[in-house]
Formats: structure tokens, C-alpha cells, sequence
């Protein structure tokens, strides 16, 4: 358990409530080891930690949030800070949560942590169940897709998010109302928002275009990209992501999956910047990727609030 060193005056004991809740993983560091407890750094702040510490200064651990109240919380120790390590490990959250062991358990846990979802056998075992309830045809279940879909209230049953999915991944099968659907659900705080319009320049040119607003909180004025998924009869599919809320003007992308096709952008992309500065745009340099993308997904920055870590400790 933890407890503020000092008191939250002017409702800052709001604090707590606000930016924490169950399920959310932390990383913590002890400050000052004490008698059965010492003094820990939870966001900057603070905290008189009693149960199960590390015994030295400075040692950073990651911890479950179990429980939030108005002056105190109470976390569950996970495993070590270990130095350079952005996130707790998947695989310590399954064997403190008691769940399967496996690749999707772990990969669905990475995913709830980047999206700063909560991080609970239920959830797990929930989302889990829904990844084998899709008709996937042999292929692998998306967890990406199926987990950001949990930031939106686009509806809980199978058959909504299998409907999405499909879109979102770009199948066949598609069906022309996900695209509402996806438009119409509306986003968690802190989160990007999605609008989607069809790409139709004929038979040589056929696509989306995902508009991606708010989010990237670590920006007074993150601006808004466009990311364009690309199907061409000459190129293939491939896509574009252009950031309007860079420090240098306007930046973007391409990617490809191929790398001869990634070879031909890179000799093109000149002209596009030219194209753009011609428009008004300050333009930063282009880059050219090679890299499969499943999906606008794979270009979100997911949660940018607090981050995650595992304990079992009161906080």
C-alpha cells in the first residue's frame, strides 16, 4: 500500500483517482527503504509504501494496481525495473495473474499495456475468447486490431468486432457498413480517434483514408495524419502517413512490403515533397520503409499517460 508523504491540499487528492485505476500496471522506485516499508516514486510524486520492497535505493519495480481509494492504493509486486526496459514483462503478468501460459496471452497482455487498458485475468481471458470466436480461416488473430478495438464503444459482440476487423485489415469480405460503424464509435480519453472515407481514383488507385486526431498527449498541439492505405494495379498495396503536427512542418511516410517497390518510392518521393511545398507546406524529408502493416494500427502511438508495472505493496 501506498500513501501520499504529503497532504493533497485543493482536491489534489484527486490525483490518485484521476490518473490511476485497477488493472493499470506502474513502475515504481524506491527512494528510501524503511522498516517494514520505505519511501517510493510513483509519477513524480512521492509515496509511503508499506509490504514487500527492494532493498536498495534507487531500485525501480513494476507493480499491478488492485485497488484506488481516495488517500491510498493498494498495487501487487510483478518483477524487478530492469535498466532500459520500457514496460513490464508479459510473461511475470501472466504467472502473477494466473493465467495460460502462451505467445497470445502474453502478446494480448503487451497490447492491453499499450493502450493503457486494464491488465486483469478477466479482460484477458475475455479478449482471448473473442480471438478464437473469429473466423479467421487459418490465419493468425490480429490482437493489435481486436485490442485497440477495446479503446471504443463499438459494441462488445462478436460479430461488430468481426465486422470491423475485416475492414480494418483490408479483406475482401469486408462489408461496406464497418466503415459507419468504425466512424461512429467514439474513442476513450487520451486515445486517438479514427475516421475512415474510401480512396477511389479509378482502377489504378483504389483505398482508405484514416484521419487520426488527438492522443500524443506529450504534444500541446498534436495536430492531426492522414494515413492512406493503397491498392495499385502498377505498385501494390501500400501506404501513406503524413503527420501535420511535426516541430518542422509537415512529415511523413511510406511504406511497403516489398522491397523493390520500396526502391522505386525512394526515388519518387522527391516529387511528392515537391508537390506539397508547391501547396504551401513545410515540408520535412520523406522516409521510405519496408515493413508489412496490417493495419492504421500499426500506426498509432498508443497511450501516452502513465505508464505500467507490476507489486505487492500498498501505494
Amino acid at each position: 500500500m501506498i500513501k501520499p508523504v504529503q497532504p493533497m491540499l485543493a482536491g489534489g487528492g484527486l490525483y490518485l483517482l484521476r490518473d490511476l485505476a485497477p488493472g493499470q500496471v506502474v513502475r515504481l522506485q524506491l527512494v528510501e527503504p524503511g522498516i517494514n516499508g520505505g519511501i517510493v516514486s510513483l509519477g513524480g510524486r512521492l509515496h509511503r509504501a508499506t509490504g514487500v520492497l527492494p532493498t536498495r535505493s534507487g531500485e525501480h519495480f513494476w507493480a499491478l494496481v488492485e485497488k484506488v481509494g481516495a488517500d491510498q492504493i493498494t498495487v501487487r509486486h510483478i518483477s524487478p525495473g530492469q535498466s532500459g526496459r520500457g514496460e513490464a514483462d508479459a510473461a511475470d503478468l501472466v504467472r502473477a495473474l494466473g493465467l495460460p501460459v502462451g505467445e497470445d496471452t502474453e502478446r494480448v497482455i503487451r497490447e492491453l499495456m499499450r493502450w493503457r487498458l486494464p491488465v486483469d485475468p478477466e479482460s484477458v481471458l475475455r479478449i482471448l475468447a473473442q480471438g478464437r470466436e473469429l473466423p479467421q480461416a487459418g490465419r493468425q488473430v490480429p490482437w493489435p486490431v481486436l485490442i485497440w478495438l477495446q479503446t471504443l464503444d463499438a459494441g462488445s459482440s462478436t460479430g461488430a468486432l468481426a465486422r470491423i476487423l475485416a475492414y480494418l485489415l483490408g479483406r475482401p469480405d469486408a462489408e461496406p457498413e464497418a466503415q459507419e460503424q468504425l466512424n461512429r464509435a467514439r474513442c476513450r480519453a487520451g486515445q486517438e480517434s479514427v475516421q475512415a472515407l474510401a480512396l477511389n481514383a479509378g482502377e489504378r488507385l483504389q483505398g482508405d483514408v484514416f484521419l487520426l486526431t488527438g492522443g500524443r498527449e506529450e504534444k500541446s498541439d498534436p495536430g492531426a495524419r492522414l494515413v492512406l492505405r493503397c491498392r495499385s494495379t502498377a505498385f501494390g498495396e501500400f501506404w501513406i502517413c503524413l503527420d501535420f503536427g511535426g516541430p518542422g512542418g509537415l512529415g511523413g511516410k511510406l511504406v511497403t512490403a516489398e522491397e523493390r517497390m520500396a526502391g522505386f518510392f525512394r526515388g519518387a518521393v522527391t516529387q511528392l515533397e515537391e508537390r506539397l511545398a508547391a501547396l504551401g507546406y513545410r515540408v520535412q524529408p520523406f522516409t521510405v520503409e519496408t515493413r508489412r502493416v496490417d493495419s492504421v494500427v500499426d500506426f498509432m502511438d498508443g497511450s501516452r499517460l502513465m505508464g505500467y508495472a507490476p507489486l505487492d505493496i500498498r501505494v
